[in-house]
């Protein structure tokens, strides 16, 4: 019994790698031989016809999506931090006679009060609103943050100027 059972497991396997299927009197052969094009490393060979199918395969299944790069909270923080130093910085400068505002939303000698609540009222909205501090690209914010850069740098500098050459009002 068990040779007949190993005999009906071996025989299919001892066909040859080919199949006739006849339908309707007509005669079909297949070639199930492995064709060697196909290799394992056939995608590391032909790249591109491989990037190709797999591109044609994923752009019905998948939708297209733009990947945007995220802001990273250094750059939000030196963002912050270029705010506090520019509201610093000109209300230290504004302290001496020499030094006024050029800031058209601003007077000539603005409060601190009004220096923080322009700022607040201006930033804090349009950051918020529709969570927009997501839709700034890292470029808007590395630009945003080299402007403020020269301008605390150019606050600092009429600062230091004030305190060697003017009179302290305040």
């Amino acid at each position: 019994m068990n040779k007949l059972l190993l005999l009906i497991i071996i025989l299919p396997l001892s066909l040859k790698a080919e199949e006739v299927i006849s339908y309707h009197s007509i005669s079909t052969k297949y070639n199930l031989t492995y064709n060697s094009e196909f290799d394992f490393d056939y995608c590391t060979k032909n790249v591109e016809i491989c990037n190709k199918i797999e591109e044609e395969r994923y752009k019905s299944i998948l939708p297209k999506f733009e990947i945007q790069e995220r802001t990273s909270r250094e750059q939000w923080a030196t963002f912050a931090i270029f705010q506090v130093l520019d509201i610093y910085s000109t209300s230290k400068a504004l302290k001496y006679d020499c030094i006024k505002e050029v800031n058209p939303l601003f007077t000539e000698t603005p409060s601190d009060t009004r220096l923080i609540l322009t700022k607040s009222v201006l930033l804090l909205p349009s950051l918020l609103y529709n969570d927009g501090y997501k839709q700034v690209t890292p470029e808007e914010l590395d630009t945003s943050n080299a402007l403020y850069l020269f301008v605390v740098a150019n606050n600092f500098k009429l600062l230091n100027d004030a305190k060697h050459n003017c009179n302290k009002i305040r």
